[in-house]
């Protein structure tokens, strides 16, 4: 499914905090006793340690979503399995990459597992330059689950970004047209607060606010596309109003500002899911009756 570069999106936008934000980096303070009992995660950039949120914890909550989506929307026959399920590795083992692909559920189609690269990557988010940057320490108690009072001295205190923005990207490789619609739905999901990063949620934590969104598309197939969006497959196509390509000379280019536009894409995601489901049922079978 790799093999033919058939077109690309990225998703550019900023994370910025709407409270709390904690993604927690080593357990440890170290032997500094004057660092909190949870560091936010940092890393080096540019030349300097800052706080940043890995791309594993942003796909983390993306892929957690989409699961929730799918399963509220596809047939009752289709089978979500857990990412952790064992054994699935064992059952791929040796199958060629396009029947891996059409024979695993769309969430793995998107997000992929051990024996399937995914479409989708997310990039670190890091600090956008020139933009306020706060880290504060809150302090916790922990209180017992019983008696609903304070569990004895039990006092932690994590570093938390009170105010921040960071600038975050999402690609997409060989996309169908509705991962790029699924897509949207989740970053709207983020920005209305429905859907919450990090640690702590439960107290609060984790509100952000998706801003200065840029979607760029490329098509890499010698006839130019019109006002349409095509999808990997050669009849997954929707009208996009306005969509004027631009030849790079290998390749057509489109920048949409904003990410809204996705959600009024043409694509019903409860009958792609039943299509879906028709094409997996399909390839499992010609697999068997060709003894595989």
């Amino acid at each position: 499914m790799f093999k033919n570069l058939r077109n690309e999106a990225r998703i550019f936008f900023w994370l910025h905090t709407a409270g709390p934000l904690l993604i927690k980096g080593p357990d440890q303070p170290g032997l500094d006793p004057l660092l909190p009992d949870m560091r936010f995660i940092r890393a080096w950039h540019n030349g300097r340690e800052v706080p940043y949120i890995p791309g594993s914890s942003l796909k983390g909550v993306l892929r957690s979503r989409a699961e929730q989506i799918i399963r509220a929307l596809a047939p009752e026959e289709m089978t979500i399995p857990d990412p952790f399920q064992q054994g699935r590795d064992k059952e791929m083992k040796d199958k060629p990459g396009c029947y891996r692909y059409y024979a695993s559920d769309p969430v793995t189609q998107l997000f992929g597992q051990t024996y399937l690269a995914g479409r989708l990557r997310c990039a670190d988010a890091f600090p956008v330059e020139n933009r306020p940057l706060i880290l504060n320490e809150r302090n916790h108690v922990a209180i017992n689950r019983i008696t609903g009072a304070t569990q004895g001295k039990a006092l932690f205190n994590p570093e938390v970004v009170e105010e921040g923005t960071f600038a975050a990207e999402i690609g997409l490789t060989n996309f169908a047209v509705w991962q790029l619609k699924l897509l949207g739905l989740l970053l709207q999901d983020l920005d209305d607060g429905f859907l919450l990063l990090g640690g702590g949620t439960t107290r609060g934590y984790g509100r952000v606010r998706v801003e200065n969104a840029r979607v760029l598309v490329r098509d890499y197939r010698h006839d130019p596309p019109a006002e349409i969006l095509r999808g990997y497959e050669h009849d997954d196509t929707v009208p996009v109003s306005g969509c004027h390509y631009t030849s790079m000379g290998y390749c057509w280019e489109v920048t949409f500002d904003g990410f809204k536009w996705l959600l009024n894409l043409e694509v019903d995601l409860a009958d792609t899911l039943k299509k879906l489901h028709r094409k997996q049922r399909e390839v499992q079978q010609k697999r068997v009756n060709h003894g595989g």
